[in-house]
């Protein structure tokens, strides 16, 4: 016969295992990044090699607006990975109105106005994502 303990210990160890499996075959990571661009703190962000050195990409966030990264990985099988463990071989970005919110589950970002968008393919290189605060005049370059 079970004991009510036992019987807890065992739900409890089975609903901890099911949870990290569904971490560990989603990546545990959306590896999605949010930067605000505001008249005080105006953004430049840039996708830098770090075998390189080399800068990938850059975008100056215009004042009053938020820079949303999303990158996505190949894995075996052509099938999607969100690991760190795997160099990003593609960058999708947007920018939104500062009304917008992150929504890291279906939708990427909710409310707000979506003002550009584009995509950057990755040489599947390590990188970093390099942040610079312009002075509140360069701000207005896009």
């Amino acid at each position: 016969m079970t004991t009510p303990i036992r019987s807890r210990f065992a739900t409890t160890l089975l609903a901890t295992v099911c949870l990290l499996a569904v971490l560990v075959f989603t990546g545990c990571s959306k590896d999605r990044h949010v930067y605000r661009s505001t008249a005080v703190a105006p953004k430049s962000v840039s996708i830098v090699s770090v075998e390189t050195g080399n800068t990938l990409w850059t975008k100056n966030v215009p004042i009053g607006e938020q820079l949303l990264l999303d990158f996505s990985r190949k894995g075996k099988g052509g099938e999607e990975w969100r690991s760190p463990n795997i160099p990003a071989d593609k960058v999708e970005w947007e920018t939104w109105t500062l009304d917008s919110i992150a929504e890291y589950g279906g939708n990427k970002m909710k409310g707000g106005t979506k003002t550009n968008s584009g995509s950057v393919d990755l040489p599947g290189q390590a990188i970093m994502i390099k942040v610079d605060i312009l002075d509140p005049e360069v701000g207005t370059a896009g």
